[in-house]
């Protein structure tokens, strides 16, 4: 294969793989709502806005803000759905926000999410990522954590000398929700 062919279908790469990212979009509007798992005596409901996410003064992007709730036996045992802003500024702690799930995408039907467990605290409280939504059919959710996934997505960051979290903070702990069910849109 000639240079002149290799740049040819580099070049196509390059347009195919910037038009899969520019044409690409999430439908998030499917996700909004209140999505409900229930078994036995034990309710799990999330609640899913769309809303802008500001970072670095004008950057814009739109994404998804939620919060959750849980009862066992009819003992109310997590209770974070709450008012929820349109615009929230990344540099903002999210749950004093009210933000309990933060999710952004850009694939249909789906997202990745960071949960911020108010009982289990992961990560000092910053919440952890490696969460997933799927939607499979119009009013049905896979809801999925995967806390080795997150803690690995932690791990492998960069931290300054002075921010490495403590030890303790990367020993898994499970999480105050299920972890993976399929939620029905309410």
């Amino acid at each position: 294969m000639s240079r002149k062919d290799m740049k040819r279908i580099y070049i196509l790469f390059v347009l195919v793989f910037t038009c899969m990212g520019v044409f690409s979009q999430a439908n998030y509007d499917a996700f909004v709502g209140t999505w409900i798992y229930q078994k036995n005596d034990t309710i799990f409901k999330i609640k899913l806005q769309k809303g802008v996410v500001k970072s670095h003064g004008k950057d814009k992007r739109t994404g998804i803000f939620g919060g959750y709730y849980l009862s066992v036996k009819g003992i109310v045992k997590e209770n974070y759905i709450k008012t929820l802003p349109t615009t929230w500024d990344i540099y903002t702690f999210a749950p004093l926000c009210n933000i309990y799930i933060e999710a952004y995408s850009t694939t249909p039907n789906y997202l990745g999410f960071t949960f911020y467990d108010q009982r289990k605290l992961h990560l000092n409280g910053e919440g952890i990522l490696g969460g997933t939504m799927d939607l499979t059919a119009s009013n049905k959710l896979h809801w999925k954590l995967d806390e080795k996934k997150g803690l690995w997505y932690a791990l492998e960051g960069d931290y300054a000398e002075d921010m490495v979290p403590a030890p303790e903070e990367w020993i898994p702990r499970g999480f105050s929700v299920p972890t993976d069910v399929i939620m029905t849109k309410e």
